[in-house]
């Protein structure tokens, strides 16, 4: 059975254990290193869980798919939203959880931003096309955005207007 909703404070361990997954496993897909969040206590990812928003797509009582969304706290620049750490477990991708998961945040971003912006890795065709058909379009390219055992990842830099 599959259940998408927002992570709770009690879902801090579960949320640990599949952000350090994305983050070693893909590192070129993150600005975050797994070496740098993996020293951070438990507390650390409650509170990014109680500050913000992360929509959890849990299959079996498992936490297999995530997302989240970071509104700033600046007057001039709160009416958009800032779309991070995606991630979906590989035997759980192509079954659809990512699009949940994702219509989940874009629900929740609805009553609170008038428009999304994310980043993702130019030359990962699969999550590209998944934001497409969510209603993302790319509005530039940031070349050597990251640079993962010195190797450059350009980044598409994509929005989707709400309101």
């Amino acid at each position: 059975m599959t259940e998408v909703r927002p992570l709770w404070p009690d879902d801090a361990e579960a949320f640990r254990t599949l952000r350090l997954e994305a983050l070693q496993r893909h590192p070129e897909a993150f600005g975050s290193s797994h070496a740098e969040e993996s020293v951070r206590p438990l507390s650390s990812f409650v509170d990014r869980i109680a500050g913000g928003y992360i929509a959890g797509g849990f299959v079996g009582g498992q936490l297999d798919a995530m997302a989240g969304l970071l509104i700033p706290t600046q007057a001039k620049s709160r009416h958009k939203g800032m779309v991070w750490g995606v991630y979906v477990r590989e035997n759980r991708r192509g079954g659809g959880l990512a699009a949940k998961v994702m219509t989940a945040l874009l629900a929740h971003a609805a009553e609170h931003v008038e428009q999304l912006h994310l980043s993702v890795a130019a030359s990962n065709e699969r999550a590209v096309g998944l934001y497409r058909r969510l209603g993302f379009e790319p509005f530039g390219t940031e070349p050597r955005a990251l640079k993962v055992d010195g190797v450059y990842i350009d980044e598409l830099l994509m929005a989707k207007f709400l309101r």
